[in-house]
């Protein structure tokens, strides 16, 4: 058994097996370690042990006890896991699975996204992998938001697993007989209209649907605005301001960075995928999201539909007009011509603050 400190983090590493043989030694060696660090949080990584019994769960249960707090054991194994399960453990330790290392069959990018790029797999399955850098625990919460999106009524993918590929993290989804929306399109073009129209009553239906515990929208736009501000003109902050203060306020499901690539078309249903962004909010800024990538991006970066989407940049300007078209249905021209100018206005001044913040 070895242990680490580090910023007042006590992380103790158990290793082969615990069990009536050896618990009682176990426990004067655990303790040993506790007793030297008494002000340390104490945590466990499993990630060497193979076994344990009802003996070494009375040793968790005694350093629970002399902590006072949940303890949370990470790395464990699938059978240490189901001896937890089964008696009750779950309940009274944070439980983290090892994550399992897998090998992609195919590695030709389908999907990018804003922090990572997703694989289509000859199983049926889509594996979303991360950047580089990006940690386990904003991993987790990705996965844990989409399953949540889910719970709550948002048409997603189901989300699986946590793995590891190579030296980066991935989310496994399942995505039997599904194809993104940019690929349907491509391979059926004279449907470019039935689908703008598909694609407007399914954002009709997500953006209808209220959700619980997801981040508001405009406070993750603030941070930015706080970020750039001392770079930006009085008039730049002025206005980015009264725009998001000028937008009402809505507890409706965002994705937050949907495009073609990241709805999944599967029969006659649409899912979202890639829920790096979701947050709550008014459905500007999805029309907003949408509107940058099909029109205003190709300006900025040529050749960006068809980097991003495959998808020739004239597809991109007829899906957005037969799509605005279909989502503004019913509503009054000077509502559909304002709408319009406030996208524009949107994007440029969208545009000002990632700039500055990626400067």
């Amino acid at each position: 058994m070895h242990s680490l400190v580090k910023d007042d983090l006590l992380k103790i590493f158990p290793e082969g097996r615990i069990d009536s043989k050896n618990a009682d030694e176990v426990e004067k060696e655990m303790f040993a370690i506790i007793d030297e660090h008494p002000d340390c949080t104490v945590t466990f990584d499993f990630k060497d042990l193979v076994y344990i019994s009802s003996a070494g769960l009375r040793v968790l249960l005694k350093v629970r006890k002399r902590k006072k707090v949940e303890i949370e054991i990470t790395n464990v194994s699938d059978d240490v896991f189901e001896v937890f399960s089964v008696t009750g453990f779950t309940h009274y330790f944070k439980i983290v699975k090892k994550i399992r290392t897998v090998f992609l069959e195919r590695m030709d990018l389908q999907i990018k996204s804003l922090n990572g790029g997703i694989y289509p797999q000859r199983d049926d399955s889509m594996v979303k992998l991360f950047n580089k850098g990006i940690s386990i625990n904003d991993v987790r919460k990705e996965r844990d938001a989409a399953q949540d999106a889910m719970l709550q009524g948002v048409p997603t993918l189901i989300p699986y697993d946590v793995v590891m590929v190579g030296d980066v993290y991935g989310i496994i989804y399942e995505a039997a007989g599904s194809t993104t929306l940019a690929a349907a399109i491509r391979k059926e073009p004279e449907k470019l209209p039935e689908y703008a129209e598909r694609f407007a009553d399914f954002l009709h239906e997500v953006h209808s649907i209220e959700v619980e515990d997801f981040p508001d929208i405009k406070d993750r736009y603030r941070e930015w605005l706080e970020i750039a501000g001392s770079r930006m003109s009085e008039s730049d902050r002025y206005n980015i301001s009264a725009l998001l203060d000028g937008i009402p306020d809505s507890q409706c499901f965002l994705h937050g960075n949907i495009n073609p690539a990241n709805v999944i078309v599967n029969g006659d249903e649409m899912l979202l995928m890639d829920m790096s962004g979701a947050a709550h909010g008014h459905a500007i800024f999805d029309l907003q999201a949408l509107y940058a990538s099909l029109v205003e991006m190709e300006k900025e970066k040529p050749m960006y539909c068809s980097s991003n989407f495959r998808m020739s940049y004239e597809y991109c300007l007829q899906f957005w007009e037969a799509f605005f078209k279909a989502y503004m249905k019913g509503r009054k021209e000077e509502d559909v011509a304002k709408m319009k100018l406030l996208l524009q206005r949107y994007f440029i001044l969208k545009q000002k603050l990632i700039m500055l913040i990626e400067s």
